[in-house]
């Protein structure tokens, strides 16, 4: 069941990916450039879809697409960042003065913001 269900959602993917590329190459260059976002619609749904998968992605997408007309908002409108899950370790006393005596003690967040939103765009 588990692979019927992965099957499908990579084949909705790949539709609705090749629906933005047919309408960003083809139906696009016909209309004027009216968009009121940045990034556009498109680049937000493929943005999207690349971050959260099918069914959130299109749920963000069709909101976003929702809130784009003459009475709605415009400017800035980036794709929410997904959150990520923390683990926290306990470190003992005595293994954070070691840690201090080798120099380590600048503390690296390897899943902070700024980490997540650079693998993220790594995969658009």
């Amino acid at each position: 069941m588990y692979f019927f269900i992965k099957t499908i959602n990579k084949y909705l993917y790949k539709l609705i990916y090749s629906f933005i590329v047919f309408y960003q190459k083809i139906i696009s260059p016909i209309l004027p450039a009216r968009c009121r976002y940045y990034p556009t619609c498109s680049n937000y749904g493929k943005q999207a879809l690349a971050w959260y998968g099918v069914w959130n992605g299109s749920l963000l997408l069709l909101k976003r697409i929702g809130r784009c007309h003459p009475l709605g908002g415009h400017g800035i409108d980036f794709v929410p960042l997904p959150l990520a899950s923390y683990h926290y370790q306990h470190v003992s006393l005595i293994m954070s003065a070691c840690m201090k005596a080798q120099g380590l003690y600048v503390y690296r967040d390897n899943n902070g913001y700024v980490a997540r939103l650079n693998h993220m765009m790594k995969l658009t």
